[in-house]
């Protein structure tokens, strides 16, 4: 069992919810906890083999009389993912290789992309492949994605360097949250030349951050990320290598953190548990 919760903060909360699960016989096998803002966050694992409906219903009560919102889940509950890409695969070859090594809880369920790059790869791990044509007008393609989504239901929306921008109403409709990688530059290094830019200003590393999608572009909240050190004697192509290796280790580890429950979102912020 895996139970998240967050609530506002006050004396002994921390005894009210390991009570009820010793109430309920539920033997706690890790807690992490953490508190800011006048929040508190919370996440418990459990061995037990109990009727987890059950114990979900019965927490009810807590919950209304702390204000707690929470979830319970099963520790090996798979999260299904729709991962959507371009032409640049390292993304989408990392969680790809995630999956089959099972190192991370996760099933790609579907691949959308506006290129047929990956098609050959999808086809052979028999994942389903949507291509959508994104010369088109932006309001016909992104009904057919939504179309695809509401169909396949996925627990997550992965943008493995999908090089198109989401309007308004497909984030107003899209079912499930939606996690993106970009480089770190931004917001200082902004346009289609990042790596070029930053050559010209003689950056010493390179880095990437993985971060929910929302209506503001490349500002929701943080979930993961990373840099590697670059010297004056880097080139353009080696500081591409290196952002494409970091932007793959750090798309791979914010999904493994939602797929592992790890993650609560509360105003603009995340607490990332261990």
């Amino acid at each position: 069992m895996i139970f998240l919760g967050h609530c506002p903060d006050s004396v002994g909360l921390v005894a009210k919810v390991s009570s009820f699960f010793a109430d309920h016989d539920v033997n706690i096998t890790d807690l992490e906890e953490h508190t800011e803002q006048n929040r508190f966050f919370l996440r418990i694992e459990s061995d037990t083999k109990k009727n987890l409906k059950k114990i979900e219903n019965d927490f009810c009560s807590l919950a209304d009389e702390i204000s707690m919102e929470f979830s319970f889940c099963h520790p090996k509950q798979k999260t299904r993912v729709v991962l959507f890409c371009s032409q640049t695969l390292h993304c989408p070859l990392e969680i790809l290789s995630q999956q089959l090594s099972g190192a991370s809880l996760i099933e790609i369920i579907t691949i959308i992309s506006n290129s047929r790059e990956f098609e050959s790869i999808a086809r052979r791990f028999d994942i389903p492949f949507f291509f959508t044509k994104t010369s088109v007008e932006k309001a016909g393609y992104e009904a057919e994605q939504i179309q695809i989504l509401k169909d396949t239901s996925p627990d997550l929306v992965a943008l493995g360097r999908y090089m198109k921008i989401l309007s308004p109403q497909f984030l107003a409709e899209c079912p499930s949250p939606i996690i993106n990688i970009h480089h770190s530059f931004l917001p200082s290094f902004v346009g289609g030349r990042p790596y070029e830019m930053a050559y010209e200003r003689g950056v010493k590393m390179v880095g990437a951050t993985a971060h929910f999608v929302t209506k503001d572009l490349d500002e929701g909240p943080i979930i993961a990320q990373g840099v590697v050190p670059v010297r004056h004697t880097s080139s353009i192509e080696t500081m591409k290598h290196a952002g494409a290796n970091v932007e793959k280790s750090v798309f791979a580890e914010a999904i493994q953190k939602f797929s592992e429950r790890k993650i609560i979102e509360w105003q603009g912020r995340t607490v990332v548990f261990r």
